[in-house]
């Protein structure tokens, strides 16, 4: 069985993928690219695939198919060239409208499950993959043996494993750990993962921009752009965020604040702890076995 680490960005993931190096001689990597990265996330990509895996990181980009009812595919790129220029994502907007379900954004399953998924089974057939999760992130690992559960209630064959299985480090661990490499994950947590995620929390958005506050625009411009359809909550297609919000109301709400009082109302409800979104955004977390293929 091919074992394929699924590469989400992050520091603990970054690990995972340098411990899988050292346990295994035949062990693959995946990034799968969404074009909403921060640039020191992707310089740090770039770096763990030059100092940790031989320049041998695979890079995918989902490849829409703009014909409703008809599948989608992937690009396999350099992950050289990738950059923070949404294509992925206003691609995926200028066919589905807008993510704007905060609890399982279909941008997920789109940009990262679906392409991971079908290059697999393409090139490899049968595999395993590799989730950077650690134990300290016990809400993760439930919710992923959960959706291992099948209709009839019986536990279904896992095909992902989590770097819990093989390290006990915690997050203090990892942090350590990157403290003594010659390069590390040089952004603030609000910036990880896809800066805008829908996912995220008002308050690290509201940072996030003030951060990043052209790239902010940026994302502004695409999900205007982004195909009309039909939503059942009714709401406009900029509505994207967690009580109705999107990035402009966001911004406008925390317009009175400073800085330093949204970083304190994040450390009060501990939006930077262990198991927050901040971590990483991995493939398979945010979705299911059960799900269909997008056409």
């Amino acid at each position: 069985m091919k074992n394929v680490v699924s590469f989400s960005g992050g520091r603990t993931p970054a690990y995972l993928c340098w411990l899988m190096k050292q346990k295994h001689d035949d062990v693959d990597f995946i990034y799968m690219d969404t074009g909403a990265e921060h640039p020191k996330t992707y310089e740090f990509i770039q770096k763990v695939n030059e100092e940790f895996l031989d320049n041998k990181l695979v890079c995918l980009r989902v490849k829409i198919n703009s014909e409703l009812g008809k599948g989608n595919s992937y690009d396999v790129v350099d992950i050289n060239d990738c950059k923070p220029d949404l294509k992925p994502f206003k691609d995926m907007m200028g066919k589905y409208g807008t993510p704007y379900n905060p609890s399982g954004g279909f941008c997920t399953l789109m940009m990262k499950t679906e392409p991971f998924d079908r290059y697999c089974k393409g090139v490899y057939g049968e595999y395993t993959s590799w989730l950077g999760i650690r134990k300290d992130e016990p809400k993760r690992l439930k919710d992923m043996q959960t959706a291992q559960i099948d209709a009839f209630g019986e536990q279904k064959e896992s095909k992902h494993r989590y770097l819990a299985e093989i390290s006990d480090f915690d997050k203090q661990d990892i942090l350590d750990w990157w403290s003594d490499q010659p390069f590390n994950l040089e952004i603030e947590p609000n910036l990880g993962n896809c800066v805008f995620c829908i996912k995220k929390g008002a308050n690290l958005i509201a940072l996030a921009e003030r951060d990043e506050p052209e790239m902010a625009q940026e994302f502004i411009t695409a999900y205007k752009k982004a195909a009309h359809r039909p939503r059942n909550d009714k709401q406009s297609k900029e509505i994207m965020y967690r009580d109705g919000n999107s990035l402009e109301s966001i911004i406008a709400k925390h317009s009175d604040f400073t800085d330093d009082e949204i970083r304190s109302t994040i450390r009060s409800m501990k939006r930077y702890d262990t198991g927050s979104c901040t971590e990483s955004c991995e493939a398979f977390v945010c979705s299911t076995d059960n799900y269909e293929l997008f056409d």
